[in-house]
């Protein structure tokens, strides 16, 4: 059953990745500065699930250490705190709300200030600046509810 399911969702994620991508490319039409980092990121995922059904299929899945501890169960709060982006994103919009998400998030679980500013203010340069400034992707800068 487990190699079942290493296998289908792959290929699942595999299939919705490839038509999205043809959609975009054959009945959209997108031009290539709209389709470019898109169909760069997709080929990628593309890539890596079929390395991943090749390696379930032939046996090679790497196998973890032996005296690696095991994982912690899915707690609640980890739930709320994947969901938590969302409404960061719709009080701040698009540039300041994974940032300040992120203060929050690792603050909260323990970093220092200085550690959780550096990420923060990292992740609000590449958003800004790479998103915005060289890739031109027309993201809402302000909150949505503005």
């Amino acid at each position: 059953m487990m190699i079942r399911a290493q296998v289908i969702f792959p290929c699942l994620i595999f299939a919705v990745v490839a038509v999205l991508l043809a959609s975009g490319l054959f009945v959209y039409h997108y031009s290539w500065t709209v389709i470019g980092f898109p169909l760069g990121a997709g080929l990628f995922v593309c890539v890596m699930c079929v390395g991943d059904v090749a390696m379930s299929l032939t046996g090679r899945d790497p196998k973890p250490p032996a005296n690696e501890e095991p994982l912690e169960p899915l707690s609640i709060t980890a739930v709320a705190w994947a969901f938590a982006l969302v409404p960061f994103v719709v009080a701040f919009g698009f540039v300041f709300g994974p940032a300040l998400y992120l203060l929050a998030y690792l603050f909260s679980n323990g970093s220092s200030w200085r550690v959780a500013a550096v990420i923060s203010t990292a992740s609000l340069l590449v958003t800004w600046g790479l998103f915005i400034q060289l890739m031109r992707v027309p993201m809402p800068v302000e909150p949505l509810w503005w």
